[in-house]
């Protein structure tokens, strides 16, 4: 019988609303606090490498009788040139035009990485 695992993904790209998490409301060691609470803890350098993702979900797959926590560094708007790193994201919704530039860079983006 298949049995159902527990797998915590945190997407920690060091921005909260009000800037750097860091500055702000520091949850770090982001990493220990799992491992304290029995969890298996696999830490993704670049959250936005879709190969370190597809490594680290392998990783969780093969734990067996504890939960897992995948902890992702990654980059808040990555792929769009005003808004990557920028915390004032977070509760902004881009206007027509920024809308448009966004989606052309991401546009290019994702042909870039289908050429790979």
């Amino acid at each position: 019988m298949y049995k159902r695992q527990l797998v915590v993904i945190v997407d920690n790209n060091n921005l909260q609303i009000d800037g750097a998490i860091d500055e702000v409301n520091s949850p770090y060691p982001i990493d220990q606090k799992f491992e304290a609470f029995n969890f298996h803890v696999i830490n993704v350098a670049d959250g936005n490498d879709f190969d370190q993702l597809d490594a680290a979900f392998k990783e969780a797959r093969e734990v067996k009788g504890m939960p897992v926590a995948i902890i992702m560094k990654t980059v808040k708007g990555k792929g769009v040139s005003f808004m990557e790193n920028q915390a004032s994201w977070h509760g902004t919704a881009p206007n027509d035009e920024q809308y448009a530039q966004a989606m052309e860079e991401l546009e290019k983006a994702g042909e870039a990485l289908c050429q790979k």
